[in-house]
């Protein structure tokens, strides 16, 4: 593998989220890319955006953070992305997302085939494969050499369920929340309103012992199931600012300690929720992160 060679991909949606005072770039894959790039693990982000304003903003945003561009396409059609957020009281993100758009019909450039041969890992999620097009074009990144992550991102009306079920069996490793765990399995695993997050948990691996499951609990932390072991994380005290990018982040952190670094279960998803936590209590998805901030948190 060459010096630039991504050791990671991220496959999925590039778009503005729309907040009352402000917009700022966004999409969970690419939130996921820059947090993996920023904690040193090369990640190659492949979307479309428009040939608009708002897709200029993009790239002259990922040139300012040394951010590879080659990955993203220009549609001559379809606008870039754009999502209105709001926050609640406790600063948690509801989403109005538009659709169509450009990244509903990534297309996947000749040129990154060495990319995609180099790399070790593939990230994507639920949201970019509402529509058939990119469904069909994500089962030309499956490649057996690859570690498939799937970020399991449900907003409403915006995803496929069929496609969903099917992804998760492709996957080596998938990521979701409680609630998204209770919507996808509850019904097939007989989860009951007595059972706690950790008798759903096994139900879980004994459905499918064979995969890397994760599961977000937002404040209280998560849960990971790796090669037969469930192991389990409170969380860190910390004053919520806004939830949006907290999950991308602790996925990048997952990542980088459990499939680059190759650490110890524990270590891993200690570092995860760590990050996930850090950017939690600071505005905007995409904070910087320095060594204090992990300092000064508190465990559960």
């Amino acid at each position: 593998m060459t010096a630039n060679a991504p050791q990671v991909i991220c496959w999925g949606e590039i778009l503005w989220d729309v907040f009352p005072d402000q917009s700022v770039i966004g999409g969970a894959p690419f939130n996921v890319a820059q947090r993996l790039n920023s904690l040193g693990t090369k990640a190659l982000m492949i979307s479309t955006i428009g040939r608009d304003k708002l897709g200029d903003g993009v790239l002259n945003y990922m040139k300012q953070k040394d951010l590879a561009t080659q990955g993203v396409g220009l549609h001559d059609s379809l606008s870039t992305g754009k999502v209105n957020v709001v926050l609640d009281d406790n600063g948690v993100a509801r989403y109005t997302i538009e659709d169509p758009a450009a990244w509903d019909e990534i297309e996947l450039e000749k040129e990154l085939d060495s990319s995609l041969k180099s790399a070790k890992v593939l990230v994507f999620g639920s949201l970019a494969m509402r529509h058939m097009a990119n469904q069909t074009r994500l089962a030309q990144l499956m490649l057996p050499s690859l570690f498939k992550v799937f970020d399991v991102n449900l907003r409403p009306p915006h995803f496929d369920l069929l496609w969903i079920r099917q992804a998760m069996q492709k996957a080596d490793m998938v990521k979701m929340n409680e609630e998204e765990l209770d919507f996808l399995f509850g019904s097939t695993l007989g989860f009951k309103s007595t059972h706690s997050i950790d008798q759903k948990c096994q139900k879980l691996s004994s459905y499918d012992d064979q995969k890397v499951w994760c599961i977000t609990l937002g404040g209280d932390g998560a849960r990971l199931y790796y090669k037969g072991i469930w192991y389990g994380h409170s969380g860190y005290f910390v004053e919520v600012v806004d939830t949006v990018g907290a999950g991308d982040s602790f996925l990048a952190a997952l990542i980088n300690g459990l499939i680059i670094d190759q650490q110890p279960p524990e270590q891993a998803l200690d570092y995860a929720v760590t990050i996930g936590s850090i950017v939690a209590g600071s505005a905007g998805a995409n904070p910087e992160i320095s060594m204090g901030d992990q300092v000064i948190l508190r465990p559960k």
